[in-house]
């Protein structure tokens, strides 16, 4: 299993028709296992520093293996490993819930970040666009 440009954007079609029900203006990002950049858009209405916001929660889950939210757990009882890894990888982690770990067939392919409403908003956006797709 690979992640493909055409999934990346798969995901993001769909967390973007959940959160345009919603009435949310957002970001959302892919990233392979790496933390590279696969997929980034941003809605209309969506504030500018969100896009960022949500490469670096997909960044920090894709890292982790883990939930973004599930990192900042972590964080407050490891605060000195959390942030010695972030200064090791030269690349921001982002300690707020809306990073999902993108696993298919148990495999992780990488990282999936929303970024615009509130930390819920983020989580269920995330989750509707991996649930379109397939992923675990």
């Amino acid at each position: 299993m690979a992640l493909t440009l055409d999934l990346a954007e798969r995901f993001i079609a769909a967390a973007k028709a959940k959160a345009q029900a919603a009435g949310w203006a957002m970001s959302f990002a892919v990233v392979d296992t790496a933390g590279n950049l696969v997929a980034l858009a941003r809605m209309d209405g969506a504030r500018w520093m969100t896009a960022k916001i949500a490469e670096s929660k997909a960044f920090t889950a894709a890292t982790f293996r883990r939930t973004s939210m599930e990192v900042a757990e972590l964080a407050k009882s490891r605060s000195q490993l959390i942030d010695s890894i972030g200064a090791l990888i030269g690349k921001p982690l982002l300690l707020a819930g809306g990073g999902l770990p993108l696993v298919m067939q148990g495999e992780l392919l990488g990282g999936v970040g929303a970024s615009g409403g509130t930390e819920e908003q983020d989580i269920e956006c995330a989750k509707a666009g991996l649930v379109a797709i397939g992923a675990e």
